[in-house]
């Protein structure tokens, strides 16, 4: 007669259920793993393919000003008393406005620097609280800022946030009263 000890058999087969299961797991996070790896390669490889397809000629200043420009405040003067918040109307002559991301020749976007310099021809504008951006080829800004003097700079830069220089640049003194 043979003995069967059924406690024995259940924790043997429980065993071998709980080790099947951690093996299948194991090669299903591997499989995504890999499966994730291969398509972040293939992204990276379309993106590759994005960036060399944009052309650049080589033979384009794209830091170059044409004589006839410049850059204006339209409507402040230096010593203007504002309000916060208060709008910002900005001027380009002689240059193409364009959003931000393609270099294309004779083109840019406005910059409003606040109680900064303008930035030399190529220096690349940081984004901070002083430094703002306008890459949607916006011509308007509304600035919002504490009572106090400023010096607020606009500054045109390419499609890639290289300034333009000096020329490319405007500069009013005004003061907030509230």
């Amino acid at each position: 007669m043979t003995y069967i000890n059924f406690n024995a058999t259940l924790r043997l087969l429980s065993l071998l259920f709980v080790t099947s299961f951690l093996m299948y797991s194991c090669n299903n996070e591997n499989k995504g793993s890999a499966d994730s790896e291969v398509k972040v390669q293939e992204e990276v490889e379309n993106q590759n393919e994005m960036e060399s397809t944009k052309k650049v000629d080589e033979d384009v200043d794209y830091l170059a000003v044409p004589e006839d420009g410049k850059v204006y405040f339209k409507n402040l003067k230096p010593g203007d008393k504002v309000k916060s918040p208060f709008k910002v109307e900005m001027g380009v002559e002689g240059m193409a406005l364009d959003p931000a991301g393609d270099l294309i020749e004779n083109s840019g976007h406005h910059h409003i620097l606040i109680n900064r310099d303008y930035y030399e021809t190529g220096e690349t504008i940081p984004m901070d609280e002083e430094n703002l951006h306008y890459g949607d080829a916006q011509t308007e800004a509304e600035l919002d800022l504490e009572p106090g003097e400023y010096k607020i700079v606009m500054q045109y830069a390419n499609g890639y946030h290289q300034s333009y220089g000096e020329q490319m640049s405007a500069e009013v003194n005004i003061i907030v009263t509230e």
